[in-house]
């Protein structure tokens, strides 16, 4: 009889052996060029439009040349790659910095502080200051102008393109277009950790693959693809008191906060450790191999909203007979427990 480590073992190099050189490339692009671009802001609120508005000192109608955005005390990101081209500070701009992203030039204004030197080369995310209310200011506020190829133009088509450009990607990903092989391989990818998982908390294997499938749309879902979030799991007030990171999505309500893991392993770890909290005691009266209780106790406790939940995850638990692995787990907790006696 095998023992656990030597069947994950012996699972993983088949995996590998088996693994879908085109579909990972697919994905590699899409994530590739969802992270060439980013919001300036985490969260993105126009106050002022680029063109003609009332001056805020004046009352008059006067022409704004750039966008102003709602921010307080917040991280100023390059929106695309490039370099600084200029750092400074004047009556009217207060603390600014230039980058420039080929043709385009793009301004930060009224910062507190510039966190970038110039010449330095950026990514489309990285921090190149910090919001605030030097110059001709009336409130603390992000000014953005833009130009290309020397001509001002409106910031928010830029806002627009990041926007369009996310989405495409984000469709992308997330599009349920797998073949059935590629659903196995997903499962077989991520068995052997689900296995590991039962053996040290007695939490089914077929559950935890279950619902990692459920959530993440089989490994393709944005916080997936690019948090290492499997399971839908919301940053907590314990997460945020230790500054880990954490994304914004729309679920229940909109930008709701949710944990950023460096791996599929933690993603799993840390769901496990949810649900060996005393709200999902009940799931422990019953045995690793009874996976349909165990579903049902967890939503019980109020893992998901969602009334499909148990019917969903015991139709992927039967179709991919994933309660073979909780008999595996079991086989190979049993042998090494012999074992060592």
């Amino acid at each position: 009889m095998f023992k656990v480590n030597s069947l994950f073992l012996i699972i993983t190099l088949m995996i590998q052996a088996q693994s879908c050189q085109g579909q990972v490339k697919d994905r590699d692009y899409w994530i590739e060029r969802y992270l060439s671009v980013s919001y300036p802001l985490q969260q993105i609120k126009v106050t002022s439009p680029f063109g003609n508005r009332k001056d805020p000192f004046t009352g008059k109608l006067a022409y704004h040349g750039g966008l102003d955005l709602k921010a307080k005390n917040e991280y100023v990101l390059s929106m695309f790659d490039g370099y600084v081209e200029q750092i400074g500070e004047d009556g009217r701009s207060g603390r600014f910095v230039i980058l420039r992203h080929g043709d385009y030039q793009v301004s930060y204004c009224h910062l507190s502080k510039v966190l970038a030197t110039e010449g330095e080369e950026i990514l489309a995310g990285d921090i190149v200051g910090v919001t605030g209310n030097t110059g001709r200011s009336t409130g603390e506020h992000l000014h953005i102008t833009c130009r290309y190829k020397g001509d001002k133009h409106d910031p928010y088509l830029l806002l627009q393109s990041i926007q369009r450009i996310r989405k495409q990607c984000s469709d992308a990903l997330e599009q349920d277009g797998l073949s059935d092989s590629s659903r196995v391989a997903f499962i077989e990818k991520y068995a052997p950790a689900a296995m590991e998982q039962q053996c040290r908390y007695g939490i089914p294997a077929s559950v935890t693959l279950a619902q990692m499938v459920f959530e993440s749309k089989w490994g393709q879902s944005k916080m997936a693809v690019l948090d290492h979030n499997y399971f839908g799991i919301k940053a907590n007030s314990r997460w945020l008191a230790k500054g880990l990171p954490y994304n914004l999505y729309d679920d229940d309500k909109p930008n709701e906060k949710f944990c950023v893991f460096p791996d599929a392993a933690e993603s799993m770890e840390y769901h496990s450790q949810i649900l060996l909290g005393d709200r999902y005691a009940r799931c422990f009266l019953y045995a690793p191999t009874d996976w349909h209780n165990w579903l049902v106790e967890i939503i019980r406790a109020g893992y998901a909203t969602s009334d499909i939940y148990v019917k969903e995850c015991s139709k992927i638990i039967e179709k991919y007979r994933l309660y073979e692995y909780d008999q595996i787990a079991m086989n190979g907790q049993n042998n090494q427990i012999t074992e060592d006696e």
